[in-house]
């Protein structure tokens, strides 16, 4: 293993550590705080396609912003996690594995996916292509003001935005707590930048 990816891991379980330490009334508080901020964007207000994602291992939650999306007008998707084409299975999906985008509403039912993670039931529910996004909330463990954003190691949101680089992309925003700022984030050349990061005290323009 080199000392880069060392550094990415020792960084990774300090920062989810922090944050899964805040506690559940803090963290709502900053969940309400994150989103009025996110509220406030001009990208916010222009957007009609949103993505955001399921909080889990204390990630702030993004669902206060999913019900102000409803509330509006908006059309909400979730991530869906899919192997590439051709090729079935969890370690095919762990690997290599890329995001779709299927539509999420206050009905939706949720059924765990390929890799447990809870995600719209059957193909009922319409994808919208990555181009067909205006803002896309991300999920992350630590961010910096360049815009380089520490992820859980999977790799899903770095691979879609990655192989679809050549069109349009929707604005990618980073929703954190305030503890995973960081002063500099290791980086690979494959790794997607944020545009905007939003925490429950800050929005950074990366």
């Amino acid at each position: 293993m080199s000392i880069h990816t060392k550094r990415k891991q020792t960084l990774r379980a300090r920062l989810r550590a922090q944050r899964r330490d805040i506690g559940p009334r803090n963290a709502r508080w900053a969940a309400r705080m994150a989103a009025t901020r996110v509220m406030r964007l001009a990208a916010w207000r222009r957007a009609r396609r949103i993505a955001v994602y399921l909080a889990a291992d204390g990630e702030i939650d993004p669902h206060p912003l999913a019900k102000a999306a409803w509330r509006a007008g908006k059309q909400v998707y979730l991530p869906v996690i899919r192997p590439p084409q051709g090729e079935r299975g969890r370690r095919a999906a762990r690997q290599r594995g890329h995001l779709i985008f299927r539509r999420y509403d206050r009905n939706t039912r949720l059924q765990p996916g390929l890799l447990g993670i809870p995600e719209p039931a059957g193909r009922r529910h319409p994808a919208c292509p990555l181009a067909g996004l205006d803002l896309l909330i991300m999920p992350l463990v630590g961010f910096d003001e360049a815009g380089h954003r520490l992820g859980m190691g999977g790799g899903f949101y770095d691979r879609t935005l990655g192989i679809r680089a050549r069109f349009r992309r929707p604005i990618c925003v980073g929703l954190a707590h305030a503890c995973q700022k960081q002063p500099v984030i290791p980086h690979d050349p494959w790794d997607q930048p944020l545009d905007i990061c939003v925490t429950d005290c800050e929005t950074v323009f990366c």
